[in-house]
């Protein structure tokens, strides 16, 4: 009868133990990052459909020769607010386009009455700031200057915030 000597085929259960809490870590590690870059893609790609708005609604004020208004829905002068934007078109104000967001919330804009008028000549009525906010509290403000109506997106306030 032939005896191994070699007891040491296995793993022990610490060992097992131990490699497991370490992915076990890693993993939890990974989701919560993988979240955050979920969470940033969210605000960042609300924050370009505002601006790419934002100009549409100029050039059409321009190219129609008709007014144009976009209504903000801000969470903080509305708490319960659908968190949403409305533009509106013509002196009537038909109502041309909704968007409301998923995932991002329309913090805050100081836009007087929480709206931009675009005359049909292209200009806007003011120039104004649109806060935008995810679920991890990071902040991008859409900004518009008056005037000329150039927008863009910075993750700092204008210096007359």
């Amino acid at each position: 009868m032939i005896r191994s000597n070699n007891r040491n085929k296995g793993y022990t259960l610490i060992e097992l133990m131990v490699v497991v809490g370490i992915i076990s870590l890693l993993l939890g590690l990974s989701i919560n990052g993988l979240n955050n870059l979920i969470q940033w893609n969210k605000l960042n790609t609300a924050a370009a459909l505002l601006s790419s708005e934002l100009k549409n609604t100029q050039s059409r004020a321009f190219y129609e020769g008709v007014y144009y208004k976009i209504e903000f829905y801000t969470t903080f002068n509305w708490p319960t607010s659908p968190n949403k934007y409305k533009i509106f078109k013509g002196s009537e104000s038909e109502l041309y386009k909704e968007i409301k967001l998923e995932g991002v919330e329309l913090f805050k804009t100081n836009f007087t009455d929480n709206r931009v008028r675009f005359k049909p000549s292209g200009v806007p009525s003011q120039g104004g700031t649109v806060t935008l906010k995810n679920k991890k509290e990071k902040v991008l403000y859409v900004i518009m200057t008056p005037v000329t109506a150039r927008v863009r997106i910075s993750p700092d306030p204008p210096e007359n915030w």
